[in-house]
């Protein structure tokens, strides 16, 4: 997790009030931060933030939530802004790369050592947390004083345009030359691979404010004499780059600078004004939230709990129920129930009431125990367990395993930070051939076992899928075929004591060689797959020697088949 150092001294002024480092060490795990190192000489405390705070990612985010703490200040806070009466225009040519753009402006920057160490740091947060490295959002900050307003964000020929980048020679390139050559070119190139335009900011003159996601013009450079800044967001992703401008901007009114707005046109489309700070209207039930946490909370005691945590509430004309308004930089409440722990943080941690449950304080779940004894028969027929992740590839989930792509069945990562990880796994087979392809030079035989949660769509479920317990099998060496897999699956049938009804019928599955696969039946139910892997899916996985396998839904065994 993501971490930050926390001057006692400054944070004192942030909050309004003296504070103590024991009574702040104790006090700042009850706001959601856990501890790293607490240096009592120096009067500095290490803290780790979740990455879905992004708002934490300096100390003003946090003094924020100490104000509400210590009531001092509670509700949503309030930011005064006036328009700045610029304008930016959006050229739909801009669709075709990076189609979105928000922008704002600071007057009155005056930041010492610490605060502008604190920006740069958000600012690498952001890319980080909400930007998914620059892909999803990007992040300009420019010297307004050095540019002129109205300014546009177009698409041009990569060889149409040189100007001079930040941090470069000091002479002009053109944008291909850019992702050549400079720095920060070469390791955000990929963004932008693929595409026949490249987005560009200019100012009224033509001056290059910025290459996004890439680079700022050298002219818009910020330092110490710096006043006034024009911020620039663009990205794939609407509510992220807004979410990314609110967090910078009241970052750094609460810093002491002012906000002004800026109207962006966009061409064909319609005109908003940034940033809006403007907090989100839910409704929350009171009795949802007082049984999630244990308590009996009444209308106004529950009101209070939001407060604390910077909310606005109220009583909603729904019975039952409050209003609830969330700030504009917190961008994790996604969900009624992460409501609950708002509250609960309200409330306060250290109050909730302490219980122990008749007989004792907690227990494996069955079906936790259910997973453990299949790990024990596994482990007694010789395999040896492996774990993999839950977000898988694809390509490697499908194509490799000769399957076709079953898109009703697939939960998809929108934005993944990665192509190895851009859908949930619908089996676990496929992984262990990964993880056999990884350890193909060990010695053999290689037979290794997971038990794992498979992720399927599911619109009967409140989450829109549902999580099913699997077992996938595998053995690779020489000789592997079905009669070493089929001896297994007897083992682990007898095991769990379904011989009298279960049996091997033939199938076809283009995962497994023809005429050496069948299906796992337990009575007149299907419960999983057995056979020898066939040679096209190992020479995906780059296997020379043979593999079979097995893979059984677990989720009929505890269901009572």
């Amino acid at each position: 997790m993501p971490t930050l150092e926390l001057k006692i001294e400054r944070l004192e002024k942030l909050v309004g009030k003296e504070l103590d480092i024991k009574d702040l060490e104790y006090d700042l795990q009850w706001i959601s931060l856990d501890l790293e190192d607490v240096n009592e000489e120096e009067q500095t405390i290490k803290v780790e933030y979740n990455p879905n705070r992004p708002d934490f990612a300096s100390p003003e985010g946090i003094a924020r939530a100490l104000k509400g703490y210590y009531e001092i200040e509670t509700g949503v806070p309030a930011y005064e802004m006036n328009s700045s009466g610029i304008n930016l225009s959006v050229n739909p040519e801009v669709k075709r790369v990076r189609p979105y753009i928000v922008a704002g402006v600071i007057r009155e920057v005056f930041l010492d050592d610490d605060e502008v160490a604190t920006l740069m740091n958000i600012q690498e947060q952001l890319h980080w947390a909400v930007g998914r490295d620059r892909k999803k959002v990007a992040i300009g900050v420019h010297d307004l004083d050095k540019i002129e307003p109205p300014f546009r964000y177009t698409a041009v020929d990569p060889e149409s345009l040189s100007f001079v980048p930040l941090h470069g020679d000091g002479y002009p390139m053109n944008l291909e030359e850019i992702l050549l050559v400079h720095e920060k070119g070469i390791e955000y190139a990929h963004i932008l691979e693929g595409k026949d335009v490249y987005p560009i900011i200019f100012d009224k003159k033509d001056q290059v404010l910025s290459f996004p996601p890439i680079i700022n013009g050298v002219i818009t450079t910020v330092t110490d004499e710096t006043e006034n800044l024009f911020l620039d967001i663009t990205g794939t992703d609407f509510e992220a780059i807004n979410l990314a401008l609110n967090i910078l901007s009241t970052t750094l009114a609460d810093m002491g600078a002012k906000i002004e707005t800026v109207e962006v046109n966009y061409q064909g489309g319609k005109d908003i004004i940034t940033p809006n700070l403007d907090p989100k209207q839910w409704e929350v039930s009171i009795d949802y939230v007082n049984d999630y946490i244990g308590l009996d909370l009444s209308q106004d005691e529950m009101i209070k709990c939001f407060e604390k945590v910077r909310m606005d509430a109220k009583k909603s004309k729904k019975k039952g129920a409050l209003d609830v308004w969330v700030p504009a930089f917190r961008g994790d409440i996604m969900h009624p129930v992460d409501f609950t722990e708002d509250c609960a943080i309200g409330y306060g941690y250290l109050n909730l009431p302490k219980t122990v449950r008749e007989g004792g304080i907690g227990e494996y779940h069955p079906i936790q125990n259910f997973a453990n004894e299949i790990r024990k028969i596994m482990i007694g027929a010789g395999y040896l367990e492996v774990l993999n992740f839950i977000l898988t590839n694809k390509t490697r989930h499908y194509e490799f395993m000769n399957q076709k792509k079953k898109e009703a069945e697939m939960v998809q990562i929108k934005n993944p930070v990665s192509k190895e990880y851009n859908t949930t796994r619908t089996t676990l087979l496929h992984k262990l051939m990964e993880t056999i392809g990884y350890n193909r030079s060990e010695e053999k035989p290689i037979k290794i076992f997971e038990v794992g949660d498979i992720i399927q769509l599911d619109e009967t479920e409140e989450t829109g899928a549902n999580r099913r317990l699997h077992l996938a099998a595998a053995t690779y060496h020489e000789n592997a075929d079905f009669t070493e897999i089929r001896s297994t699956i007897d083992f682990i049938i007898t095991a769990l004591g379904y011989t009298e009804n279960y049996e091997i019928m033939p199938n076809n599955n283009p995962t497994y060689i023809e005429g050496r696969c069948g299906t796992i039946m337990i009575g007149n139910k299907k419960i999983g797959e057995i056979g020898e892997i066939h040679p096209e899916v190992l020479n995906k996985f780059k296997l020379e020697f043979p593999v079979a396998a097995l893979e059984i839904n677990l989720q009929h065994f505890i269901d009572g088949i």
